[in-house]
């Protein structure tokens, strides 16, 4: 039975009739809703997708389809996807396991298998680039992100400044290196502890693949590292090396991750069409210092 988290939307219900489902639980929502559902003696997960997702859903599958191919416990869609109520929705098979909670050897271990996975996805370059996705350092040159902050900080002074200054330094941080030397590959997105499941100490899934796309390697570690959390990094390199211009690239590529949806957000806030506010969760996360980004990276002064 569906738990009382339930949205008050129809439109699942009518797509679990389509493809003749019963609902089991409400499995929450990020950007995407997922629910768990039978058919006959199997559980299958139900995925709503954003109105507006972050690329081609069909990029996606295609990565999902060839991991699997290669013996990787990811889900993949059992049915051709469904577009109904002005979403996308697809069904997948379940994969058994829990979370482990967050440690510096969880860490440790998750940069390892993320370092595994990278062995694989290394081959999956020939997808080419993901509709409605590029790599972090022409994220941050589009002229028109750069419009809006100086924009947006005529609205908030402080945060505007901050924003402004890190997406600077980014971007000067791209220019000095040689970055086409850099390896590029196709990323999972979200490597965190929630998207790794395990029976003991067996893998037994990797989830939500949804912002899988083509970038610089160490960009993976936008969400996995966080900007504090080193020992996953320490664990990647216990399987594959990192070359100095990549250790380079991993602050300057976890910012440039920070700076996506930026553009549109301040663009709603001009047009009136969303309230004003103060990036607080970019904010902190800009201002994170690790021992791991060294002494070079420099540290943000108000104003200067």
């Amino acid at each position: 039975m569906i738990t009382d988290r339930e949205p008050a939307s129809p439109d699942h219900l009518e797509v679990m009739r389509h493809w003749c489902v019963t609902p089991v639980e409400y499995l929450g929502k990020h950007l995407n809703e997922n629910w768990l559902v039978a058919s006959g003696g199997n559980r299958l997960v139900l995925r709503g997708y954003a109105v507006q997702p972050i690329g081609d859903i069909g990029y996606e599958l295609k990565v999902l389809r060839r991991l699997r191919a290669l013996g990787w416990p990811v889900p993949v869609a059992v049915e051709e996807p469904l577009n109904f109520g002005g979403r996308t929705w697809c069904l997948f098979t379940w994969l058994p396991g829990t979370c482990r909670p967050r440690s510096v050897e969880e860490g440790r271990a998750r940069g390892r298998i993320l370092a595994e996975l990278h062995g694989a996805t290394a081959g999956l370059v020939e997808l080419g680039q993901r509709d409605g996705c590029c790599l972090s350092d022409e994220l941050i040159d589009d002229p028109g992100l750069i419009a809006c902050i100086k924009e947006y900080e005529r609205i908030y002074p402080s945060e505007g400044h901050l924003l402004r200054w890190h997406l600077e330094q980014a971007r000067e941080a791209f220019t000095r290196v040689e970055r086409e030397t850099a390896e590029i590959l196709v990323l999972h997105g979200d490597f965190t502890p929630w998207n790794l499941l395990f029976d003991e100490e067996r893998l037994t899934g990797i989830l939500d693949f949804e912002g899988t796309h083509l970038n610089y390697r160490v960009a993976d570690f936008a969400l996995s590292w966080r900007g504090e959390y080193d020992e996953v990094i320490n664990g990647y390199r216990e399987v594959r090396q990192l070359t100095d211009l990549e250790l380079e690239l991993i602050v300057p590529a976890f910012w440039s991750w920070l700076f996506l949806g930026v553009r549109n957000e301040i663009q709603a806030m001009l047009a009136g069409q969303a309230p004003a506010h103060g990036f607080k969760w970019v904010v902190d996360h800009l201002l994170r210092r690790s021992k791991l980004m060294g002494r070079d990276i420099p540290v943000y002064l108000k104003g200067a």
